[in-house]
């Protein structure tokens, strides 16, 4: 069998994905994401796309954060879908599914969580 492919997604094609709003562009992303499941390809994500996502299914589409949730993570979690610091984004979404507002403020809660430091306790007095 074939090494899979490495290929960068963006939040457009994760969007088209779950959204299925746009039928040709939809269905090409259905096709990259069955790829991804099929092991033939791996899905390279930046943070800044998986925010990207998050921001206009909130912003756009007006889904709620349970929803949002509930579409990307099982995305996320696929084998196939590469994202630097994966657990820390996957418990992020799961804060923002559990009603944290911003998925800004859950990343930052994932990351103190994974870090064990939380800045504003942390600092040297007067440094703040």
């Amino acid at each position: 069998m074939p090494a899979p492919i490495e290929c960068a997604v963006d939040a457009n094609i994760i969007l088209r994905f779950v959204l299925g709003d746009e039928p040709g562009l939809s269905a090409k992303a259905r096709t990259v994401f069955k790829a991804m499941e099929d092991g033939d390809v791996l899905l390279e994500c930046d943070p800044v796309n998986l925010a990207a996502a998050v921001w206009v299914l909130s912003s756009q589409y007006k889904a709620s954060c349970a929803e949002i949730a509930g579409a990307l993570l099982p995305l996320v979690k696929a084998a196939g879908f590469r994202l630097p610091e994966k657990d820390r984004y996957i418990q992020a979404l799961e804060f923002f599914g559990q009603g944290v507002l911003r998925f800004g403020d859950a990343c930052a809660c994932a990351t103190a969580i994974a870090t064990a430091c939380f800045a504003w306790i942390q600092l040297p007095e007067g440094k703040c």
